[in-house]
């Protein structure tokens, strides 16, 4: 502002100069510089006025905007803790260890996914959503570390586990393949403690080769659209063989499926939501199980 008002002013007196020295010292010389001092005056400050309220009205713009900024919602959500028959759950951690889910919300450590009830034979859906990954307020999820200021994390990239883990299912006899454990590593449910459903240490009803339950996937969705997968390549069991887990193992950096995939884990690009829907045969009548205190 005060180079535009410098500026004015230096053509203002040379406009003066240029007059005086071509028309001398006449009366009508000096009239008539007069009147170039008095419109050039006029015009530097008719400038510098039209400044001063464009810059008034800029600066009152940017406070406006300021004030009006929107408040960061609140973080919260409602999962679900107790469970009528098996707790199934969507683990997943994306190529940074980002987005990370590896308990279902039935267990005492919980998980931060939207988890399903497996109350007999049928088809049901496991997910995570940019809602249910970040946590409670109380209890926000540590593998969660960039979220913006709106508490909406970075886009989940890749996979570097890819699973769905049904609990409570498998006795711990045989592994995935239907080889016999030598050792069972699930201990019988105490006095009091009848949540094989939701506990991984306790026994459950079924071997962990398949061959009593039947498991496949039928689709998975990333922000509601279809990924593409092979589903002859996806591995079902008791995969780690020292729980009561049957285990849909879609991609794992660490398993079977890392050199076999059924799924191009570098397509898996997600903002909002990931989920699988699969269907379950053979498991007759559920339950019913007790709920732990802690639950209730």
């Amino acid at each position: 502002m005060n180079f535009k008002r410098l500026s004015a002013a230096v053509c203002a007196l040379a406009m003066s100069a240029a007059l005086l020295a071509s028309c001398g010292d006449s009366d009508s010389s000096s009239a008539a510089a007069t009147d170039s001092k008095e419109e050039a005056t006029t015009t530097t400050t008719t400038a510098a006025q039209e400044e001063e309220t464009t810059t008034t009205t800029t600066t009152e713009a940017e406070t406006t905007t300021t004030t009006e900024a929107a408040p960061a919602p609140v973080a919260d959500f409602e999962y679900q803790t107790k469970f009528e028959g098996y707790d199934a759950f969507l683990m997943f951690g994306d190529g940074g260890w980002q987005w990370g889910n590896w308990n279902g919300t039935g267990e005492e450590t919980e998980g931060f996914g939207i988890d399903a009830d497996i109350t007999g034979d049928g088809e049901y859906t496991v997910s995570i959503t940019k809602e249910s990954i970040i946590g409670p307020d109380d209890r926000i999820n540590p593998n969660m570390v960039n979220v913006d200021e709106n508490l909406i994390p970075d886009p989940a990239a890749g996979a570097m586990v890819f699973c769905v883990d049904i609990m409570g299912i498998c006795d711990g006899t045989t592994d995935r393949e239907g080889n016999p454990l030598d050792t069972n590593k699930l201990k019988d449910a105490e006095e009091g403690k009848n949540y094989p459903n939701i506990d991984p240490n306790l026994k459950g009803k079924f071997k962990g080769d398949s061959s009593d339950v039947k498991v496949e996937v039928v689709s998975i969705k990333q922000d509601g659209v279809e990924l593409e997968f092979d589903k002859d390549k996806i591995v079902y069991g008791n995969i780690e063989d020292n729980n009561n887990r049957f285990r849909i193992e879609i991609y794992n950096e660490y398993g079977a499926t890392k050199e076999d995939a059924p799924i191009d884990s570098s397509a898996i690009s997600f903002q909002d939501s990931l989920e699988v829907t699969f269907k379950i045969e053979g498991l007759g009548e559920v339950g019913p199980f007790d709920t732990p205190a802690w639950a209730e």
